[in-house]
């Protein structure tokens, strides 16, 4: 749940936009100037068995840079990357459980695509401005109505479980969602690789709005990756009153024979700027670590 809420926009998005967008296969372009979408390999699936490093196997939270720097942070940090190009899923800290704050968004949204494809009904004028305010603003308004339009508590469970998630712990308050950074991977994995939960159409539409979030909302792998390589990208953050601030990071990121997705959290954190100066550095260390 973002502190900061956007105010609604007010857009109207013509219907005839929406019909074009879904009925392209192809991907969009991206917003930083990177390789566009269409560029991304097609071969994986979210079935796809990924294999963990070996003890011995270079890891890019083992790495030197990375390790030292985390050795000294005094937050609560868990994360996970899966490197497309070779299959292989990297952890640190696995099992931890965070809360989910905004990068939740991208998880209704991925509910409501699928909700309206088994439907076969596209989504109207007014949801497909919820949704961009939802993710690209990350307004809570326009999360509030979207959460309670898929069915809440009961329609994400549902999803979650469809998807693949293995220790997320639900709420009937979205931000709230207790949530791992693998099970974080198993949606990125739905909303950007070829599966069937999504189809192509709802992929481009969600990877999209990700890759043109405003610039306050693109901390973590945003701001930790090139300015030239296409992100996609939900940030969280919230103040735990109890514990500190927690800072989330998850989302895409492809260029230069790089493609990767990763999901960065962080609680405890003693302020806002410690939290995302946090997943912003980690971000920096695994892009510099997979390299081609």
């Amino acid at each position: 749940m973002n502190v900061r809420t956007r105010a609604i926009l007010g857009v109207v998005v013509p219907a005839a936009l929406f019909v074009a967008l879904f009925a392209s296969t192809s991907n969009p372009a991206g917003s930083t100037g990177g390789a566009p979408v269409s560029t991304v390999p097609t071969s994986s699936s979210t079935t796809t068995t990924t294999t963990q490093p070996g003890r011995d196997e270079a890891n890019p939270f083992t790495s030197p840079a990375m390790a030292a720097y985390l050795a000294h942070r005094t937050n609560d940090v868990t994360a996970a990357v899966y490197d497309v190009t070779s299959g292989i899923t990297y952890t640190y800290r696995n099992g931890i459980r965070e809360r989910t704050a905004s990068i939740v968004k991208i998880d209704i949204l991925a509910d409501l695509l699928y909700e309206s494809q088994r439907s076969h009904v596209a989504l109207t004028p007014r949801q497909l401005v919820l949704a961009s305010q939802m993710v690209e603003d990350s307004d809570n308004g326009a999360t509030d109505r979207l959460w309670s339009e898929i069915g809440g508590y009961d329609a994400i469970n549902e999803f979650n479980e469809l998807v693949g998630f293995k220790k997320t712990i639900p709420s009937y308050s979205w931000g709230d969602i207790d949530t791992t950074p693998l099970d974080q991977l198993q949606l990125l994995k739905v909303i950007v690789l070829p599966n069937s939960i999504l189809d192509a159409a709802s992929r481009a539409y969600e990877m999209s709005l990700m890759e043109h979030t405003i610039s306050s909302e693109r901390f973590g792998l945003g701001w930790g990756s090139p300015a030239k390589a296409l992100v996609g990208v939900k940030d969280g953050y919230y103040l735990e009153t109890t514990t500190g601030w927690q800072l989330n990071t998850t989302g895409f990121v492809h260029y230069q024979g790089r493609f990767y997705l990763a999901t960065i959290m962080s609680a405890d954190n003693p302020e806002e700027n410690y939290g995302i100066s946090t997943v912003t550095q980690c971000a920096d260390f695994i892009w510099k670590f997979l390299r081609p």
